[in-house]
């Protein structure tokens, strides 16, 4: 593993720190079905901050509404991260109810965004286009992530499982964005930055991340061993450039109870031992390494820039958004120490 990190004694401007969102939590059948996964009340420790418990064993998740995700702007930029990722669904899916209020919100100004490609690869020939398009003028707003002088940060994310990769597709998104004056810095999410780079570079990826890592181990700090060797260490070893993962859990229990109509036939389902439950001192001193580690390896991070897994990955186990107390409150200790690395100053003032 990476050494202690001494980010927090430096003084030199540190990456830009993201942080994934699947939004879920917005209504229609993914809710439902996400409602199950962590309806059995030995799951509610995980609920969104704003969810309801009715039952020992049903919850209610409604987070489509304009108000919460003006808090999650407000705790997320109290923390000191810098932007959110989002999944880019197709913009009629529910799936993109967070991006339009994050995008209607007063607030957003507070904390930037960008995308991860993904799932709008996936409409029809009709609806391509216009999702095209739409993508295309997402990275013209107000206070999308930028890299290395002003180029939008793109993140692109291919199942392994859902077939080949959408190389025309993805060649015609980076035409439409050249024709409108843009010149994206395209980063492939995989699993190998050595053999993802060799695979992908040629088709306009100039870096690797990843979107999260699995493991069967026992205890956290053994994934954020796994995650810190095989990806950032493989990463400056290959000579590859990449944005380093940070994780803060892999725990898919609630989906191997209530399984989601995504995910039929994973190994997961036969998967019997899960990594503990992070701390949140855990995951501040994981990320306070990835900020050293970038600084330190400036020619495998060009872009400067980190990436968190997750946001509001609750039932799979990763998260940094507050959670419920038993009492209704939000449980927001993650943030709290994430926000002690990363905004040191701001939490101090909020002490006195």
């Amino acid at each position: 593993m990476v050494g202690a990190s001494t980010f927090a004694q430096e003084a030199s401007p540190r990456a830009k720190v993201g942080a994934i969102r699947w939004d879920a939590w917005t209504g229609g059948g993914v809710t439902e079905q996400v409602e199950r996964t962590l309806g059995p009340a030995k799951y509610h420790d995980r609920l969104p901050w704003f969810a309801e418990v009715v039952a020992e064993h049903a919850v209610r998740i409604q987070g489509g509404r304009q108000e919460i995700m003006d808090r999650e702007i407000d705790y997320a930029a109290q923390a000191g991260l810098d932007y959110w990722a989002f999944l880019l669904y197709p913009e009629s899916s529910t799936m993109s109810e967070s991006l339009k209020l994050y995008l209607a919100s007063a607030h957003r100004q507070k904390v930037e965004f960008c995308l991860i490609l993904h799932n709008a690869f996936g409409v029809t020939e009709a609806e391509w286009p216009k999702e095209r398009d739409r993508t295309v003028a997402l990275l013209q707003e107000p206070g999308y992530q930028t890299v290395l002088g002003g180029r939008p940060l793109v993140y692109v994310f291919s199942l392994q499982y859902q077939g080949a990769f959408p190389n025309e597709r993805f060649a015609d998104f980076r035409r439409a964005a050249g024709a409108a004056g843009l010149d994206p810095y395209c980063v492939y999410m995989g699993w190998n930055p050595a053999s993802d780079f060799r695979n992908h570079a040629a088709k306009g990826f100039e870096a690797v991340s990843a979107y999260a890592h699995g493991s069967s181990h026992a205890q956290f700090s053994q994934l954020v061993k796994a995650v810190e060797t095989r990806y950032w260490q493989a990463a400056a070893e290959a000579g590859v450039p990449c944005i380093p993962l940070v994780t803060t859990g892999w725990d898919k229990r609630p989906r191997q109870e209530n399984p989601v109509s995504w995910e039929k036939g994973h190994g997961y389902h036969q998967q019997e031992v899960f990594p503990s439950v992070a701390t949140p001192e855990e995951i501040a001193a994981h990320l306070g390494r990835a900020l050293d580690f970038v600084r330190q390896n400036t020619s495998t991070c060009p872009a400067n820039a980190v990436i968190v897994y997750a946001w509001n990955e609750h039932d799979e186990g990763g998260w940094l958004v507050p959670t419920r107390n038993p009492d209704g409150s939000p449980d927001t200790s993650r943030l709290d120490a994430v926000g002690r690395i990363l905004a040191p100053g701001r939490q101090a003032e909020d002490q006195k």
